[in-house]
């Protein structure tokens, strides 16, 4: 990511690189994350929705909060979120009304964030809302076959096949509070999802000019670094920060092209 944002800087390049640099953003979020399961005694989560899960565990639901990775979206009713759903934010309102595109500074910061965090939980509920709804369609069917076979043995007409199955305000109050919180790890992977497979055009034509797509893809690397050092730092606290630095080494000694943001970090773990 670091070594195509210099090559690229603010040319049309970039716009095509941004796609695959979200995708990068993403794996450095999921790799770190399980890299600090592992240094802490967990067994090494084998797919996405099992280590997006667990980030809830590391981030949202530790005693020090450290936005924007403790920062989550969930239901008011879920543990230690406030009124309208949040947990780990600012302790104000969100004004989740601003656009995505808006130019905002400063502290609204936490309201950009909180909008993507809840435009991606309604995602994730209404793919909940249409599991739920398959599922009971199913059951009504498989009760409907029975009642047939019934019918028919006693010489009566089948009545119609079900065709749809709605859910009621209780049920689908259960399965939003069955959601759990969603976090940044839930928003890369939505980009993952849309650049791999959705649509990768947003990430070139979303931006108005070379420039922005620069600016998006230098943020994309800070991103990860802070990702990164934040899950180093958590592993340096398990393995000791001198044997963290000599893997670091290691590293650098393979691939010398790795001595920006990564050399960085590692002086900087050198003197803790």
């Amino acid at each position: 990511m670091e070594a195509t944002h210099a090559l690229a800087e603010d040319s049309e390049i970039v716009r095509l690189a941004n796609g695959w640099s979200a995708v990068q953003a993403y794996y450095v979020l999921y790799n770190a994350t399980q890299a600090v399961l592992v240094a802490e005694g967990h067994e090494r989560p084998k797919q996405h929705e099992q280590t997006k899960r667990q980030f809830v565990d590391l981030w949202t639901y530790r005693t020090a909060k450290l936005a924007p990775w403790s920062f989550a979206a969930a239901h008011p009713a879920a543990r230690e979120s406030d009124s309208d759903g949040f947990l780990a934010g600012p302790g104000r309102s969100l004004d989740t009304g601003l656009h995505p595109w808006t130019s905002w500074q400063g502290d609204q910061a936490w309201d950009i964030a909180a909008k993507a965090l809840r435009s991606t939980r309604a995602a994730l509920i209404e793919d909940r809302l249409k599991k739920a709804r398959e599922r009971k369609l199913s059951e009504r069917r498989k009760a409907w076959h029975a009642d047939s076979k019934t019918r028919v043995q006693q010489g009566k007409k089948a009545r119609p096949e079900p065709k749809s199955a709605n859910l009621t305000a209780a049920e689908r109050d259960v399965t939003e509070k069955g959601i759990r919180p969603v976090t940044i790890a839930d928003y890369l992977y939505r980009l993952r999802v849309k650049a791999n497979y959705d649509d990768i055009t947003v990430f070139a034509d979303g931006p108005a000019t070379d420039t922005e797509a620069a600016a998006m893809a230098s943020d994309l690397v800070d991103l990860a670094c802070a990702t990164l050092l934040v899950h180093e730092l958590r592993i340096a606290a398990r393995i000791g920060s001198k044997e963290l630095v000599r893997v670091m080494d290691d590293v650098l000694l393979r691939n010398t092209a790795h001595m920006g943001h990564l050399g960085l970090r590692r002086d900087l773990h050198s003197r803790l």
